[in-house]
């Protein structure tokens, strides 16, 4: 066979595969375009496989996200979950793409939509890009803020970039989350313009939350809360808090006398009667916390890695 009769053959083959793989036409429909039979253009689409001009790929991890997602729903009862295909993408990016993307479809005109703080949230809101223009949306933080200069920790710095995204009106929290003492806390709850936003936390459409790594280690609270409260909740086994409200293994609020005089935050309660709360979180170190969460209803949408959904399904069925 001369050397053009064989790439002539080859330009031939690779159309009969773009026709039958990429275009969906039938091997009849093939057939009549080459003037050939059925039978030969079963036999040309099997050589081009065998000579690599045609590759099938099965992307497992695809497969595995869809029924990790899933089986994650029906062990917690879930709204939906989003797991994100890290592959060889860093994890707090591939958390953080996929949660802005998600957030882009469901955040609609009208929401009163809660945020609170955290790394990953923080790197979510940096990855809003939407073409919504959403002016009835109203974005409110859940919590007040805290000393550090961090920028996860900045709530309201987090509400203003999210806002923008959406062209949307947002309310700032002037205060701090932590209080010396319950008539500090009282006196800023009189306030006009914090109270707005208090009693906006009973009004949520939807509320956009981070999830906290075990009390023994997180740095962020023991800098900031003083130490009888640390050893208490270390000596409670807090595994996680969401919006600085602390829980157990089991999903159950830390009890702590004197600590709810403490804090300026939407509660658990709040969040469990909210219709939507989405839970944005993941590593190993957080599975405790995120599984907790999930137990105590606090969330009921889940966005999070491939690595951290099978541990997660490896720990509930151990």
């Amino acid at each position: 066979m001369k050397s053009s009769d064989s790439k002539k053959n080859d330009s031939e083959l690779i159309r009969i595969c773009k026709m039958y793989y990429i275009e969906n036409c039938t091997q009849e429909q093939i057939a009549r375009t080459f003037g050939v039979s059925r039978s030969q253009v079963s036999r040309l689409l099997n050589e081009a496989r065998k000579r690599g001009l045609v590759e099938i790929k099965i992307h497992e991890d695809k497969i595995d996200s869809t029924n990790l997602g899933n089986r994650i729903v029906e062990l917690f009862g879930l709204r939906e979950t989003v797991i994100a295909d890290t592959g060889d993408r860093d994890r707090l990016e591939s958390i953080a793409k996929a949660g802005a993307s998600y957030l882009g479809k469901v955040i609609e005109d009208g929401m009163i939509v809660g945020i609170s703080w955290g790394r990953t949230l923080a790197q979510v809101v940096e990855h809003m890009i939407t073409s919504k223009k959403l002016s009835n949306t109203v974005f409110v933080p859940l919590l007040g803020g805290v000393g550090q200069h961090r920028y996860e920790y900045q709530v309201n710095a987090l509400v203003e970039k999210i806002a923008d995204a959406f062209h949307s009106n947002r309310y700032y929290l002037h205060a701090p989350a932590f209080f010396e003492d319950n008539e500090s806390l009282r006196y800023m709850l009189s306030n006009e313009s914090v109270r707005t936003i208090v009693d906006l936390w009973d009004r949520l459409d939807l509320a956009v939350v981070g999830i906290g790594e075990p009390i023994s280690l997180s740095n962020a609270f023991r800098s900031v809360l003083p130490q009888n409260f640390v050893t208490k909740l270390v000596s409670q086994a807090a595994v996680g808090d969401i919006a600085a409200r602390f829980f157990d293994q089991n999903g159950n609020a830390c009890e702590l006398k004197g600590y709810q005089d403490h804090v300026l935050g939407i509660s658990l309660e709040q969040l469990r009667n909210t219709p939507r709360v989405i839970g944005i979180a993941g590593g190993e170190e957080k599975v405790k916390a995120i599984c907790a969460a999930m137990k105590g209803r606090f969330i009921n949408i889940l966005i999070t890695d491939i690595r951290t959904a099978r541990e997660i399904v490896r720990v509930m069925e151990q």
